[in-house]
């Protein structure tokens, strides 16, 4: 292993020179027993959302989904052994590098899968990569996103370990032989941990590399090239990979502590997902350009999630309403006339591209929804939701006057014993909240909030979620 990683370290040097811009992600997503399926959903989400941000944030980005466990799933037996599952060689693709499901089980071992992925960049092959993709093509600069519940050791051939399972002892390199090696040659690590442990979370702090915010507790390891450095990129998450209300801007808030941008222009948006076409939302978000770029267009696309169609939606966003560089649509059943007639069906997610001039050549900077909390964004037909039923097919308040120039009411017509009212706007940033306790009006105050659409919600205490529009001239 010594000098075939020596050969790979000489390889790897050589062929991120000059590609310190754009980078190449591993995203490892822990399969084990103690991740439950409804865990692995959270966890993909969270996975898929993260590379979207990735790929937006510099075009030239490119990203390869490795699961790793010590069983197939569906088994009834481990295998005591590390295995990998690569998804897919480095890609820029949207469609490919999301399409994946969970594929393995029973225990984690993260050091020992390090080094199955090390086999993968040489092309050596392993019996431990049980996936048709066994090679990964690596030029740029390398970083590693793990998601990963592990303990730091828990014992037992199919176990939870960060650490080299054969080396357990505390601050002894050897334990964390494989993530200093990487690291050694420039590999960064970011770890997104789900484990309260204090010794797990000082191992995971550990492996992390130097960057982000924390700055509690880790092992320390006088091998790391990042020893005694904080902060460090981990992202402690003790509710689990699944994200809330407060955690609007987590997935893109991370994705700018790892990526490194291009210098070109850039664009983002939030749309609130969940209705169905014949009851779309608006659309909206902010856009920045190079200085001297010349703004030429913006375009929307649905991508279907079954099998990647593209289909264009007619769209002519409104500029500079409330902020220079803002943009904003209200999308109308008819915008869908050519994905319905192009057979597009299920579910779908928006991409907004942006076409600018700059030093007399048109580039394109490109972006997905900003909305952590659905796996898809708009459907063909009105589905249930994943999350919450959002209620489109029963009104229960009114406001009044709509359109408003700021003062307005929100009239419940069915008795509420307690819940909330939000109202956000289509960036998704909360303008007003109130705690509902048998009001039957609430009178609202939105004047002093730029003009634009925005999204009122009521939320009952049966977790039931009704949303209007209203509109601030």
């Amino acid at each position: 292993m010594k000098k075939t990683f020596l050969f790979f370290f000489m390889a790897l040097m050589m062929s991120w020179n000059g590609l310190k811009a754009q980078a190449d992600y591993i995203i490892m997503l822990d399969n084990g027993s103690s991740v439950t399926n409804a865990e692995y959903a959270n966890m993909k989400r969270g996975a898929i959302k993260l590379m979207e941000q990735l790929l937006a944030c510099n075009t030239r980005n490119r990203v390869a989904v490795v699961q790793y466990g010590t069983g197939k799933y569906g088994d009834t037996n481990g295998t005591g052994e590390p295995l990998i599952y690569i998804e897919s060689d480095f890609t820029n693709d949207h469609f490919t590098a999301q399409n994946f499901e969970r594929r393995l089980d029973f225990g984690d071992l993260f050091n020992e899968s390090l080094a199955l992925i090390a086999d993968a960049f040489n092309g050596a092959g392993s019996a431990g990569i049980i996936s048709p993709q066994t090679a990964l093509n690596n030029v740029q600069p390398l970083k590693f996103v793990v998601f990963t519940d592990a303990e730091r050791n828990s014992g037992g051939p199919d176990g939870s370990y960060l650490v080299n399972y054969n080396n357990t002892t505390y601050s002894d390199p050897a334990a964390f032989e494989m993530a200093v090696k990487f690291k050694t040659i420039g590999a960064q690590f970011t770890m997104i941990h789900a484990n309260t442990n204090s010794s797990a979370a000082g191992a995971a702090a550990s492996i992390a590399s130097a960057g982000g915010l924390y700055t509690g507790g880790l092992e320390p390891n006088v091998s790391d090239p990042d020893y005694g450095v904080l902060p460090r990129l981990y992202y402690s998450r003790p509710n689990g990979f699944s994200v809330g209300q407060p955690e609007m801007d987590y997935w893109s808030d991370l994705a700018s502590n790892i990526c490194n941008t291009n210098g070109m222009g850039t664009v983002n948006f939030r749309y609130e997902p969940g209705e169905c076409i014949q009851q779309p939302s608006g659309i909206g978000g902010y856009y920045n350009l190079p200085p001297g770029a010349t703004l030429v267009n913006f375009k929307l696309e649905l991508i279907g999630l079954q099998n990647g169609t593209v289909f264009p939606v007619p769209f002519n966003p409104t500029l500079g309403v409330g902020a220079p560089n803002f943009y904003n649509y209200y999308l109308q059943p008819s915008d869908f006339a050519a994905a319905l007639s192009g057979g597009a069906i299920g579910e779908q997610k928006f991409r907004v591209s942006m076409i600018y001039l700059y030093n007399g050549n048109y580039e394109i900077a490109y972006a997905w929804n900003n909305y952590p909390f659905f796996d898809y964004d708009i459907t063909m037909k009105c589905p249930h939701l994943r999350a919450v039923k959002l209620q489109t097919e029963e009104k229960i308040f009114k406001l009044t006057p709509n359109p408003t120039n700021g003062l307005f009411k929100v009239i419940l017509n069915k008795e509420i014993k307690s819940g909330t009212l939000e109202i956000r706007d289509l960036t998704g940033y909360v303008v007003y909240n109130k705690i509902l306790r048998d009001e039957k009006e609430i009178e609202v105050d939105l004047s002093s909030r730029k003009e634009g659409i925005y999204i009122v919600n009521v939320t009952t205490d049966k977790n039931e979620v009704y949303s209007e529009k209203i509109i601030k001239k």
